[in-house]
């Protein structure tokens, strides 16, 4: 089936705002954990994350570019297909960081349990917001008109969801503490976030 050139815009757009999720970075959260266990805990899985998240993007966008460099065509059926599997890593690796989080428990410091609550709050529609976009990954069309349209649709709700993200986390903002920010200087995984 032939592409058109926004169908591959469309799929450079949602690459670039799915990476860009990625660099929503929050506080820490446990209440039986102390600062350090939950700095250690969220800065080292927010980073493998992001990691997870730019490579997979990396990988699909490469293999989106090669579709298309073959005599100017995409395959959409094979397009979908490597969307849908970059969609389960997303949600797959965002299941694992709110797991990670839930385990380690709010830190033991004033407000550690509301820190957590919010934390977990904004990567919980993240997570939500990638399981619809996998959902409607599997619904797009086969054909590269419906397939574009389509694609554009789950951009925006990606996009619209990473703006409530980032809000919840500006939110989170009056629970910092010296504790944590203490525990962040003396984790290196935390100044790799967004790197």
């Amino acid at each position: 089936m032939r592409s058109t050139p926004r169908t591959v815009a469309v799929l450079a757009s949602l690459l670039a705002v799915l990476a860009l999720s990625g660099v929503a970075a929050g506080a820490t959260a446990r209440q039986s954990s102390t600062p350090d266990q939950w700095v250690s805990t969220f800065c080292g899985s927010l980073v493998t994350w992001e990691q997870t998240v730019k490579t997979s993007s990396t990988k699909l966008s490469s293999t989106i570019a090669a579709l298309k460099k073959k005599g100017g065509k995409v395959n959409v059926p094979v397009a979908k297909a490597k969307l849908l599997a970059f969609m389960n890593v997303l949600v797959n690796s965002t299941n694992k960081l709110v797991r990670a989080i839930k385990t380690v428990g709010a830190p033991s410091i004033t407000n550690g349990d509301k820190l957590q609550a919010g934390v977990l709050q904004a990567f919980g529609q993240i997570e939500t917001a990638f399981k619809q976009a996998r959902t409607a990954t599997q619904k797009l069309p086969r054909t590269a008109k419906g397939f574009s349209k389509g694609a554009l649709a789950i951009a925006s709700t990606i996009t619209a969801s990473t703006n409530r993200v980032g809000g919840a986390f500006n939110a989170l903002q009056k629970y910092d503490t010296k504790e944590l920010e203490a525990a962040a200087k003396n984790t290196p995984a935390c100044s790799k976030i967004g790197g």
